[in-house]
């Protein structure tokens, strides 16, 4: 009788301590991935003014080219026109390349912030006594959570104050 009343007692002690947080809301909120994509916005801005400030100058010369043409041999209006053709294509090779460079540096940039928020759960569930912390996202990892367990908004504050620590 002692032995099943001490496995009773065991097995009722106090369950886990659990909780959830909205990771739509920490990868929308979270001060560290604002910062990036504002820096990644300034570099897009940067980039696109100096393409297309290329981009009109090839066009003027386009223009005087149009002009000029009748008044140009065939053998010269030709090779002005594979001149200004050739431009065109390292403009349009410039802006790939650009294009693909920003979106990798972004992308692991990203990979990075993902990489720190994930850590940061791992020491934030150990600090605060959390044995399960769930995810709650669209695709169906948590459906549902009692309102009291939801601690987005202070695991974000949490994440927030480190960053902020960090960026110092």
């Amino acid at each position: 009788m002692i032995l099943l009343a001490g496995i009773i007692f065991s097995s009722c002690q106090q369950a886990p301590k659990t909780a959830f947080v909205k990771t739509e809301t920490i990868f929308k909120e979270y001060k560290g991935i604002k910062d990036q994509e504002a820096v990644f916005k300034q570099q897009q801005e940067t980039f696109t003014k100096k393409y297309d400030s290329l981009v009109k100058i090839w066009q003027k010369e386009v223009m005087d080219f149009q002009q000029k043409v009748k008044k140009m041999s065939p053998k010269q209006a030709q090779k002005k026109d594979r001149e200004l053709y050739q431009k065109q294509q390292l403009l349009q090779q410039m802006q790939q390349q650009e294009g693909a460079k920003l979106t990798a540096e972004m992308q692991q940039k990203t990979d990075s912030l993902i990489k720190k928020v994930y850590d940061f759960f791992d020491e934030y569930g150990k600090q605060n006594g959390y044995e399960y912390i769930f995810g709650k996202n669209n695709t169906g990892a948590l459906m549902y959570g009692k309102a009291d367990k939801d601690i987005t908004e202070e695991v974000l504050k949490a994440l927030d104050a480190e960053y902020e620590k960090n960026k110092k």
